[in-house]
């Protein structure tokens, strides 16, 4: 009785990440892969599905993903959802704690809490507080109103 033989499939020219399969070895179980950059290498039948290119291999850097920006992923945590405000409209802040009188600004930006106003018209009391801050202040969404 003979024993039967299996016959060994021909990979050659598959590719397999940046690998194409060149040819076979002088052992049945081995290949012999070229990577994108011209390197070569000999691979085995199991691991053969593993191939994605050569740790020295220009190719890998080509396809490297360009790192995130911290700075504008953080500027993203902090929008709103939902904006609340209009950049083109007045509001009136009134704000207790740091000013005598409601007094008014205009949008400068928002955050998902609070946000910046430009003081366009102010009571006089609070002149010295305003010029303080530059007349630019922050404050909590409550505390604003829009004026129509």
């Amino acid at each position: 009785m003979e024993i039967a033989q299996h016959k060994k499939r021909d990979r050659t020219g598959e590719v397999y990440g940046q690998y194409t399969i060149i040819g076979p070895t002088e052992n049945p179980r081995e290949w012999i892969a070229r990577c994108s950059c011209g390197r070569e290498r000999v691979v085995k039948n199991d691991n053969i599905w593993k191939l994605t290119s050569c740790k020295s291999c220009a190719a890998k850097k080509r396809n490297k993903k360009p790192k995130n920006d911290k700075f504008e992923e953080m500027k993203n945590w902090l929008k709103p959802k939902r904006p609340k405000f209009n950049n083109d409209a007045f509001y009136k802040i009134e704000d207790r704690d740091r000013f005598y009188q409601p007094i008014v600004g205009k949008l400068i930006n928002e955050y998902r809490n609070t946000a910046s106003f430009e003081i366009v018209n102010w009571h006089e009391v609070d002149y010295k507080e305003l010029k303080r801050w530059n007349h630019r202040i922050s404050v909590k969404k409550g505390k604003v109103t829009k004026i129509e």
